[in-house]
């Protein structure tokens, strides 16, 4: 279980978080919504490591993470996307990939020297798992395209296969569906519903309804740094609150939403 407790995060006298709570299971995806500026993002970036909150907690079943510290969170088995895909563009989405595999032996000059059976099998192992994940995403064709020809959907979908190398136990998507073309968008709720089915934790920020609704289990409504509202997609979907301050409908409209 990934669970934020009572974070609270101040920009100067600007507070972006006040006493933020979720909490997402093994094997389910959960869902953050809200308008822009209501503190997703920036959520996040306390869970990622990347802002050390003024007050809270961070835990991975039941083990404090080091906040202010995205390394040592990425080596306790969380993985991170953003709004912008962050990748090497001159290099290939293979390459891409292998960059993407973490605690690499071959990373050791001792172990270049006195192991280098170990180093080739390493290598092995994670070209042969490069392949599986590229062929989960519908992008086995696209290994030898450099990362920067890509479009922005398959971008998205490359950073989730370069997570998925590092085999993490929760991933945090930012906005994977923003600016995607329809079908890629298929793609991304296949491999998604991939990943509860393996029993990991996934974390999305999402403003497509239509893909919260598909692909989580539980979403959390944020307002101007408070969640306002949790429960199941359908539940958030008829919660007037939510209504009112996020769909943008009167309450007696909430069918249509």
């Amino acid at each position: 279980m990934l669970k934020a407790t009572d974070i609270d995060l101040y920009f100067g006298g600007f507070k972006a978080l006040d006493r933020v709570s979720v909490a997402a299971a093994p094997g389910t995806i959960t869902g953050l919504i809200g308008p822009n500026g209501s503190g997703k993002s920036t959520l996040l970036n306390v869970i990622g490591g990347v802002f050390v909150p003024q007050a809270g907690t961070v835990t991975l079943d039941g083990a404090g993470l080091p906040l202010g510290r995205p390394d040592e969170i990425a080596k306790r088995g969380i993985g991170r996307t953003f709004q912008v895909p962050k990748l090497a563009h001159r290099l290939t989405v293979f390459q891409n990939m292998l960059a993407g595999e973490r605690d690499h032996c071959g990373e050791n000059i001792a172990d270049l020297f006195l192991r280098p059976g170990k180093v080739a099998a390493q290598e092995r192992h994670a070209r042969d798992r490069a392949v599986s994940i590229l062929t989960r995403l519908g992008m086995r064709h696209k290994a030898n395209d450099l990362a920067g020809s890509l479009s922005g959907g398959q971008q998205k979908l490359l950073t989730m296969g370069m997570l998925l190398m590092s085999d993490p136990a929760a991933l945090l998507l930012d906005e994977p569906a923003a600016g995607v073309n329809p079908v890629l968008i298929e793609q991304q709720v296949e491999f998604l519903k991939s990943l509860r089915d393996e029993g990991r934790i996934v974390i999305l920020i999402e403003h497509n309804m239509d893909m919260i609704a598909n692909v989580c289990d539980r979403v959390y409504v944020l307002d101007a740094g408070h969640v306002i509202a949790e429960g199941t997609p359908a539940e958030i979907r008829a919660n007037e609150t939510v209504i009112r301050s996020y769909l943008g409908q009167p309450a007696n409209s909430q069918e249509s939403a």
